[in-house]
């Protein structure tokens, strides 16, 4: 039997949205038994999360919902109902992690606070997270990834100083409350194996977001310094009015520089790179050289790169030295080379959407290895697994759903 990193763990799963579902996956792909558990009614809100599996809006062709949710088994409970959290009970008596995202105080309204839990399982690990955390003036108000980018200053550096500031098109601070709640889990739990002792982790998003922006908190601390955007510029680049930003190439955009590995180059080596000779100019001999000619030197080199393919380019550049970038669409993702050398992107089999690839690995291990073991579940695919664990027979778990418990 293949040996997992985290096979010894049974994690209950009652998140909903982004960040908490991504940590119990983390814990899902490197083998332990994560028990999804969602409402009976509409399920996980991710269900209605798009992007759909063809454009189709039904709730278990959520592609959002399918990365999240993989590697989980599904079950459905009402913990509004007293049989429901008797039952939410008997399975924290077999759990070692608990995670969960409702609003503070709304499971100790349910006589489920951490106090209670621990009563029944001492060894638990319960890891909150919420948006503020579960103290201070701002326990109670309600987040989203806008509004974690707006306070925790990346949006206040983000962008160009003559606009407003710029929030990051990607939702990054659910993602990183999800990878930061999966390793505080993750210490939790081995420190519970230890100690016997489990605990609670209470985890604000909003400082998950500054924890992941402290230079310009930490600058003004030390010399009362606010860091502001960068000055206007076309390409975001302050080493080149266009040239060493994000300029246009021949079928998309890269980012060319004058670095090499670790010290700047000279021009005459970027001629050579170009294979242009006739381009060599001792006006750009040196740094301070170029400097003095940035608008010059972008009329030579823009309407050169602009003819020269992306990944041409990239690949010259970087293998002889040079630091580049290529900006790389959807397709040029789930066809990158590095990315199918290293398995990123793996075949799933789900029962409503068919076979489809998802990203996969974020970390090797190659002694304990992660895998897929199953997609993400339909709603309620586990009960009767899961329910006859507990001890209810195929009757019981039917009358159970439609007496609205499960």
């Amino acid at each position: 039997m293949t040996k997992t990193g985290l096979g010894q763990f049974k994690i209950l799963d009652i998140s909903t949205g982004i960040s908490g579902p991504f940590a119990a996956r983390m814990f899902g792909d490197y083998g332990s038994e994560v028990i999804k558990i969602e409402s009976p009614q509409l399920g996980d809100p991710a269900r209605r999360l798009g992007p759909f599996h063809h454009d189709d809006p039904h709730p278990e062709k959520s592609l959002t919902y399918f990365y999240l949710n993989s590697n989980k088994k599904g079950i459905t409970l009402n913990l509004e109902t007293a049989e429901g959290r008797q039952i939410f009970k008997d399975l924290i008596k077999s759990s070692d992690g608990l995670i969960e995202s409702f609003g503070p105080g709304y499971l100790d309204s349910l006589g489920l606070s951490y106090g209670e839990i621990e009563q029944i399982n001492p060894k638990i690990v319960v890891t909150k997270i919420s948006p503020f955390g579960e103290n201070g003036p701002y326990r109670d108000f309600q987040g989203n990834d806008l509004l974690y980018q707006a306070m925790s200053g990346i949006m206040y550096s983000s962008g160009a100083y003559h606009r407003e500031p710029l929030k990051h098109g990607h939702p990054q601070t659910l993602w990183m409350a999800g990878i930061i709640a999966a390793y505080a889990a993750s210490a939790g739990l081995f420190t519970a194996q230890r100690s016997g002792q489990g605990q609670y982790i209470d985890l604000s998003t909003a400082e998950s977001a500054a924890a992941h922006h402290y230079t310009s908190p930490v600058r003004y601390i030390y010399n009362g310094f606010i860091e502001r955007r960068a000055p206007k510029n076309e390409s975001g680049s302050t080493k080149g009015v266009k040239f060493e930003g994000i300029v246009p190439a021949k079928d998309g955009y890269m980012g060319p520089t004058f670095q090499w590995g670790r010290q700047r180059g000279n021009y005459k080596d970027y001629v050579t790179l170009l294979d242009r000779p006739e381009i060599d100019d001792p006006r750009f001999a040196s740094e301070a050289d170029r400097q003095q000619h940035l608008e010059e030197l972008d009329t030579i080199l823009m309407p050169i790169l602009e003819e020269m393919p992306k990944f041409e380019y990239f690949n010259k550049a970087m293998g002889d030295g040079w630091v580049a970038a290529i900006v790389q669409t959807s397709e040029d993702l789930v066809n990158c080379p590095q990315l199918d050398e290293r398995a990123y992107f793996t075949e799933v089999e789900h029962p409503v959407i068919g076979s489809t690839k998802i990203p996969g690995e974020v970390f090797r291990l190659p002694k304990a290895p992660w895998s897929v073991r199953g997609a993400a579940p339909t709603h309620g695919q586990h009960n009767h697994e899961v329910y006859g664990e507990l001890g209810y027979s195929s009757d019981e778990v039917v009358t159970l759903r439609k007496q609205g418990t499960i």
